[in-house]
């Protein structure tokens, strides 16, 4: 189900964003990260400063080598969020280790089953394209329904080699904050709220309006 916050500016979504963080975030927590340009961590984390997990692991990454300049994992260095967790010791979970595309998607499945079997609370920090993709979840994709917590697959467009959490994997967690500002977004979120779109292999994204858990949608569109 979701939850729709209204907000003017990306700046004052991912303040919104922090502020349900603090609520729903504690050191019992795994939270997952994604890229993209809506977060802003330093903004929603890093300066606020009052937002500490158990761990963070990613959602998903563009693969090569690792901290290539493309990946997610650099976006969260430049950031300040992983200088952010090594100073409070938190421990981050990247992606990339310099590995076969398909060793790097076994080998972080591994992990996430691990992770998940260590934290009960589940926190996901999403996106939404417009085509309504969420994190490596592409629409038509064989990831949609994958039986692993982990899927790789090389998509249309650019960057089309993904590792990214399957939606298996997103059916365990109790909270979604997703993040989607400007226009753009606009005809991609009415769809997403839109009780006679049921398809999630069309349209991964509506996952979030049909799965149990709770997830806030953070726009400075009116839908």
């Amino acid at each position: 189900m979701i939850e729709v916050v209204k907000v003017q500016s990306s700046d004052e979504g991912n303040s919104k964003a922090h502020d349900i963080l603090k609520d729903v975030v504690d050191n019992g927590t795994l939270l997952a990260v994604s890229g993209g340009t809506s977060p802003d961590y330093r903004k929603m984390i890093v300066e606020p400063s009052d937002i500490l997990p158990g761990v963070v692991c990613m959602v998903d990454e563009r693969w090569g080598t690792p901290v290539h300049v493309n990946s997610n994992e650099l976006m969260m260095e430049t950031s300040g969020l992983v200088g952010y967790l090594d100073k409070w010791g938190v421990e981050f979970w990247r992606i990339l280790k310099g590995k076969t595309f398909e060793e790097t998607a076994i080998s972080y499945n591994t992990i996430i089953a691990h992770l998940f079997s260590k934290f009960k609370k589940k926190i996901g920090i999403m996106g939404i394209g417009e085509d309504l993709h969420t994190a490596g979840l592409f629409p038509n994709s064989e990831a949609d329904h994958s039986p692993h917590y982990v899927v790789y697959e090389t998509v249309d467009g650019e960057f089309g080699q993904r590792i990214s959490l399957s939606l298996k994997a997103l059916g365990q967690f109790q909270n979604f904050i997703i993040l989607a500002f400007g226009e753009e977004k606009r005809e991609a979120l009415k769809k997403l709220l839109d009780e006679n779109e049921n398809d999630m292999q069309k349209y991964p994204a509506i996952f979030y309006r049909k799965y149990k858990a709770k997830s806030y949608l953070i726009t400075d569109q009116t839908l």
